[in-house]
């Protein structure tokens, strides 16, 4: 043998067979537990081996040429395919379908097969003659080698099925993505393998040229576990508790389409099986998805993120959903993949509201309270010290008689005229006034930007007309309510809450001593 055929060979399969034991290292170093990783290793470092196999037949007599092929060639061949259906049945999740008595098992029955043959010197697949072609020694192309290429080819045609039926099974884009690139890659090597397999190239190829079908496969294997091993699947023994977790879990990508989502979060959200698999298309009204972009925004900003609140509009009946949400994101290459977490908060929220009205609001006129009203104005005060137009007016008002109401009527009837007093004041004032009721039959009003006193003094006018004109009436009890109404100038006659409180108290009795005299 001379230099340059050894040169030959080396180029030819020893330089593949390094290159795919290279590649199935680094396969199994990504994710050593994980099973499509050990597959995917396991089939490109079969493929390596073909080529090392094909090396060594070159170098020994031809006449060794069929028992290296029967004891490796056709073998290796056909555990690669066993291998192969393991895989592609396994990402197209039809594993489930079957029993764990015979899964993964049937896969690797036919090459057992074989052995158990072999043992009986029994050649089911293996070629038998072989002749020089230029500087190779090349199978005969005879019925026994085109009843293996068209067996093979069957079983791709099966592959090829398999990853169709899981396409169709499956909802998570990621996944579909997976799978549509397995169904491309197994395409391509049919095509190939039918027009490298079929024709006799003679010496210009070497024997078996539908062997570099393998190194394209093996690369094609690769690049699926490099680019789709992104998320990893939940781990089988963790994936009970990620159904069951009470916190709803979901991973987007940059786009929102939902790479995986618990089943509480489905029952949440209300996806099922036929719903869209993008979170911008399921919310879909504006204010949602302009949440969802804030939300993003905010993870990159932080990275991580804890108790972020937002409110959803619900999409199935009327009203919103508070979440709590707890996130992280990941940075894959030039894509990213968010992380969330989240739980339902609406209840602790709607409870929060009605504490913080009963905390600011008064419970019989649900007008704001006193605690609320002091806080508020004494605030405005100290805004309006800081404005050229600053004039604003307290407005203190109790009933008149209303002591002699509860005697009558009763305390029912009572709380009754307070409640239709509290609509009346509602009626009289404007979108930035302030109302409350101080206690008892006491009310309170913090006034801002009237133009002058006179309009001021028309607007009491009309509360006046606005409480003569509407009486209390309930069944055959007709009662008149009749105010008395004191007024502080700000800041004329008083600059902080308590002497204006002052001032206008000591007016409403005026008032009050006035409206006796007028009977």
């Amino acid at each position: 043998m001379s230099i340059s055929q050894l040169s030959i060979y080396l180029c030819t399969y020893i330089l593949p067979a390094l290159y795919l034991f290279g590649m199935a290292c680094v396969v199994i170093s990504q994710h050593p537990k994980r099973l499509e990783n050990r597959l995917v290793a396991s089939i490109v470092f079969l493929y390596s081996l073909l080529f090392f196999e094909e090396f060594f037949r070159h170098l020994l007599p031809i006449e060794l040429s069929a028992i290296m092929s029967k004891l490796f060639f056709g073998n290796l061949g056909l555990l690669i395919v066993g291998i192969t259906f393991h895989l592609y049945t396994h990402v197209a999740l039809l594993h489930n379908r079957g029993g764990k008595s015979i899964y993964p098992y049937l896969f690797y029955v036919p090459f057992f097969v074989v052995i158990a043959f072999l043992l009986f010197d029994h050649n089911l697949i293996s070629n038998t003659q072989y002749h020089v072609e230029g500087i190779w020694y090349a199978p005969v192309f005879n019925a026994q080698y085109y009843t293996t290429m068209t067996v093979s080819n069957i079983f791709i045609v099966f592959m090829l099925l398999i990853l169709v039926v899981g396409y169709r099974k499956v909802q998570l884009v990621q996944h579909k993505k997976a799978l549509r690139f397995f169904i491309l890659c197994t395409c391509v090597i049919l095509a190939l393998n039918i027009a490298l397999g079929y024709p006799n190239y003679g010496e210009v190829l070497p024997p078996y040229p539908y062997l570099y079908e393998g190194l394209i496969f093996s690369v094609f294997l690769t690049i699926s576990v490099l680019q789709f091993n992104l998320l990893p699947n939940v781990s089988r023994r963790y994936q009970t508790l990620f159904d069951l977790s009470p916190i709803s879990i979901m991973a987007v990508n940059s786009k929102w389409d939902i790479l995986e989502m618990n089943e509480h979060a489905k029952q949440i959200l209300r996806i099922n099986d036929k719903s869209t698999t993008n979170m911008m298309s399921f919310v879909q009204t504006k204010n949602n998805q302009k949440l969802l972009r804030k939300l993003a925004f905010v993870l990159q900003e932080n990275e991580i993120i804890h108790d972020y609140k937002m409110s959803f509009e619900l999409l199935h009946k009327d009203g919103i959903i508070h979440l709590s949400i707890d996130a992280s994101i990941v940075f894959t290459g030039e894509d990213k993949i968010y992380y969330l977490m989240w739980r339902d908060v609406t209840d602790d929220v709607e409870k929060e509201k009605i504490i913080m009205h009963m905390a600011y609001y008064d419970v019989l006129t649900n007008l704001n309270n006193r605690a609320f009203f002091v806080t508020k104005v004494s605030k405005l005060l100290v805004e309006l010290a800081n404005r050229p137009n600053n004039s604003a007016v307290l407005v203190l008002l109790d009933l008149n008689h209303f002591k002699e109401v509860n005697d009558k009527f009763g305390h029912s009837v009572g709380d009754q005229v307070l409640q239709h007093t509290a609509d009346i004041l509602k009626q009289a004032v404007r979108k930035n006034d302030l109302v409350a009721r101080f206690g008892g039959d006491e009310f309170v009003l913090f006034l801002q930007d009237f133009s002058s006193r006179e309009s001021f003094f028309e607007w009491v006018l009309r509360l006046r007309s606005l409480f003569a004109a509407n009486r209390f009436e309930a069944k055959d009890i007709v009662i008149q309510i009749e105010p008395s109404i004191g007024m502080a100038f700000y800041p004329e006659q008083a600059t902080t809450f308590e002497d204006l409180f002052h001032e206008a108290d000591l007016n409403m009795y005026e008032d009050k001593e006035s409206l006796k005299s007028m009977k």
